[in-house]
């Protein structure tokens, strides 16, 4: 007696529906792992722009605190608020320097500023002070601006009569708002 080799195995309906089963698993666990990396990511676009807003807030109310003068006139209400600060370094007393903060495009940078008479460079004087007669006043900065906050959507600053600040930043569609009030110091 013969044996029929074609009577043993799979038939074509079994493997449609064993691929079927195994498409419908593969998808399933591919969507969960593509849904948890979305979760991720956007989880840690959340973490970046909060951390980066916490520190931008922190090194800019520091400094203010310290100021021995704001330059900028500021509101006193949010509807006003600008986006931009210049005031005394209160950390260094030893010379006279001003802090300079400003939003440029999506960054809020830092800089350093000194003003002097043009018949003296190397003698730093306030802001407000008056040339001799023949002489100018010219600003000058001491040091490159830094960036020191990124994603930065919005910013400003009021007062009423504390130092407000407002910040909104913005990473791949992740969006948050930071507001403190700061109490100088030396004000």
């Amino acid at each position: 007696m013969q044996k029929n080799y074609f009577q043993s195995g799979f038939t074509f309906t079994e493997l449609l529906v064993t691929l079927a089963i195994f498409v419908l698993i593969s998808g399933a666990i591919y969507g969960t792992f593509s849904l948890n990396q979305k979760s991720y990511r956007e989880g840690e676009n959340l973490a970046e722009i909060t951390q980066n807003g916490r520190v931008t807030l922190e090194r800019i109310t520091r400094e203010i605190r310290q100021a021995e003068e704001i330059v900028t006139e500021l509101s006193d209400d949010e509807s006003g608020a600008t986006s931009t600060i210049l005031f005394q370094d209160g950390h260094d007393i030893t010379t006279i320097h001003y802090i300079h903060y400003f939003k440029q495009g999506t960054d809020i940078k830092r800089e350093v500023i000194a003003y002097y008479f043009s018949g003296d460079p190397s003698h730093f004087v306030p802001w407000d002070a008056i040339p001799p007669q023949g002489q100018q006043k010219i600003a000058t900065t001491t040091s490159e601006s830094v960036i020191i906050g990124e994603y930065v959507k919005s910013f400003g600053l009021w007062s009423s009569p504390v130092v407000n600040i407002s910040l909104t930043l913005e990473k791949a569609g992740k969006e948050i708002n930071l507001k403190t009030k700061i109490f100088g110091r030396n004000l």
